[in-house]
């Protein structure tokens, strides 16, 4: 397996309280979304259907939703569904931020 790599996803004023921000990062579709001031890292895409969470996702308190179906993910416990049709948890990433930088570990 090998080792993530850090790159750098843009400046920490690109990532507004609660607001899905979409960026290809090492040739991934990924989304970051600042929850309680910590941005988060996950796949641009619910498990349940290929769907980009960046068009049909919002969030909502401390969940995202998907507004495909309806699923819903737990901002607050590393993606997991908390209301199906989607049964696996959003795939996340590693986030850093120092300097004024947001960086993920992909």
């Amino acid at each position: 397996m090998a080792l993530a790599e850090k790159l750098v996803a843009g400046p920490s004023g690109d990532f507004p309280e609660g607001k899905i921000i979409a960026k290809r990062i090492a040739g991934k579709d990924v989304i970051l979304i600042r929850r309680q001031g910590v941005v988060q890292c996950y796949v641009d895409e619910c498990t349940h259907q290929p769907v980009k969470l960046s068009e049909f996702g919002e969030v909502i308190g401390g969940h995202l939703v998907c507004h495909a179906h309806g699923g819903t993910f737990d901002l607050d416990n590393k993606g997991k569904v908390i209301c199906d049709p989607p049964y696996d948890a959003l795939t996340g990433f590693i986030c850093d931020e120092v300097s004024g930088q947001v960086s993920v570990f992909i």
